[in-house]
């Protein structure tokens, strides 16, 4: 096989690893701060060699219920990699933050990339 041929199998999008999203979203956030949050999300992720793939979205404070349903669909698709705005949309409190981190880790053997420390609608 010809070096060509093997960088063009490398590099084809069935190689390359898939990313899901998360992020919680308050229901007074308006849509087009959303929507922006998203498409630096995908980028971010594409940036990163990553192959997005879909969101999962909170948007009741407390639930898990989106959180629980990304866990499944990374392990059901063995997909490894999860983007968020920033770990304050796992949890505010670093103690949850943690907890859920190691859940992904150990249910999905998933790795969490954050964008940034804090977002705009935190």
């Amino acid at each position: 096989m010809s070096d060509t041929r093997s960088t063009a199998v490398l590099d084809s999008p069935a190689t390359t690893p898939h990313a899901y999203g998360y992020m919680r979203v308050p229901c007074d956030v308006p849509d087009n701060k959303v929507r922006k949050l998203e498409n630096q999300v995908v980028a971010f992720a594409e940036n990163n060699g990553l192959r997005f793939v879909g969101f999962f979205f909170e948007f009741h404070c407390g639930s898990r219920e989106a959180f629980d349903e990304l866990v499944a669909e990374l392990v059901r698709t063995n997909a490894h990699h999860v983007v968020v705005p920033s770990l304050r949309h796992l949890a505010q409190n670093a103690l949850l933050q943690d907890q859920m981190l190691e859940h992904l880790s150990f249910k999905a053997r998933a790795q969490v990339l954050a964008m940034r420390l804090k977002t705009a609608i935190e």
